[in-house]
């Protein structure tokens, strides 16, 4: 009998979690935080970072893994938003399975088990691994890119996540964008 997605991916925590807690303390060596993925405090209530973490330096080149449909909007719109006066920077992209996995395990270590869902989607719901989302590391920027991100496809999608892009064919050929979501288990997949 197959599993609802949702017992899945809850399934998937607590074995994230056991590894957690019954091996040997982790160095990390990731900071980065994905959007979304089930607390259920508002966002009102949950410490936003200022800058999305990023695990590499900022760089307006697309990540191998990305669906070509975003590298060329994200390239028409690093572009527009160069002409505009803003630097669109990527600080994180594609995702392999074991990276958001590890992103997951970090983040409910630091955070616990429900917050952690808040901010790191396992990875069948996280977009990085299907190629479909980037973080970008300037906040004017990213300002810029919600207001004119629709007419390339890019949409930010999760409210309490300024830095969170995610770009669909749907949404750059209708030139419009779905509204950011303010619960996690709402965000588009």
């Amino acid at each position: 009998m197959p599993r609802p997605p949702a017992l899945a991916a809850a399934l998937l925590v607590v074995v994230v979690a056991a590894v957690v807690l019954i091996s040997a303390p982790l160095a990390w060596t990731r900071t980065a935080v994905d959007g979304g993925g089930g607390g259920d405090a508002p966002p009102e209530a949950v410490e936003v970072p200022a800058a999305p973490p990023a695990s590499a330096p900022p760089t307006t080149e697309a990540a191998d893994g990305l669906h070509p449909g975003l590298v060329t909007a994200l390239r028409a719109a690093v572009a527009a938003a160069d002409q505009a006066g803003h630097d669109l920077s990527v600080t994180s992209g594609y995702r392999t399975v074991a990276e958001q996995e590890e992103l997951l395990a970090e983040a409910i270590a630091e955070r616990g088990p429900r917050e952690a869902l808040r901010w790191v989607f396992p990875p069948d719901r996280s977009m990085h691994v299907r190629g479909l989302a980037v973080d970008v590391g300037d906040r004017a920027a990213a300002r810029w890119l919600d207001r004119y991100g629709a007419r390339f496809g890019l949409c930010r999608t999760l409210d309490w996540e300024w830095w969170h892009f995610e770009w669909r064919e749907g949404w750059e050929a209708a030139s419009s964008c779905p509204g950011p979501v303010d619960d996690p288990e709402d965000a588009p997949t």
